[in-house]
């Protein structure tokens, strides 16, 4: 919602205060790497797949999940209405766009990144093979270019003459 002025901003506060919220209070993660492991399972993926949804009754769905605390497998049933209530808090709002297989968050090297992650918000990360290096360096290191060796002959004797501008 765009508020143009501020008393549209106080309107919009009023309505807010108006409103009867349920607020839902969890545990904390314990960690970044809980945010970041927890993160990674949800921010690219459907909600459920077809393949994972056992039976469907009048009232119940019964669906196959996994328990990452267990790292095992389980079976779950739900009221139709809880199911259909538990799906829909994964539809992203309008305008928001799903991540894919992308970032620290992915689930390929996650691991790995994470480590990456803290080491260099501890200071502790490898130095840069380009460290120190001149640019006529780093040119021969990246793209194996020595710009001191003749396009033409391969000749390294080049001679360094200055510049002369002439002007009229």
């Amino acid at each position: 919602m765009y508020l143009k002025d501020s008393s549209s901003f106080e309107k919009f506060n009023i309505i807010l205060k108006k409103k009867n919220w349920n607020i839902k209070i969890k545990e904390t993660f314990n960690g970044a790497e809980n945010v970041i492991r927890y993160l990674g399972k949800y921010t690219h993926r459907i909600a459920i797949s077809n393949s994972r949804i056992l039976s469907i009754t009048d009232t119940a769905v019964t669906f196959k999940y996994k328990d990452y605390k267990t790292n095992e497998n389980r079976i779950m049933s739900l009221h139709s209405v809880k199911f259909i209530r538990r799906f829909t808090m994964h539809i992203l709002p309008k305008g928001f766009v799903k991540m894919r297989h992308y970032g620290i968050l992915s689930n390929r090297s996650k691991k790995v990144k994470i480590l990456i992650c803290r080491n260099i918000l501890k200071g502790i990360y490898p130095k840069s093979e380009l460290d120190g290096l001149s640019a006529p360096e780093m040119l021969l290191k990246l793209f194996n270019i020595d710009v001191f060796k003749c396009k033409i002959c391969g000749s390294t004797s080049l001679v360094e003459r200055p510049l002369i501008i002439k002007r009229e």
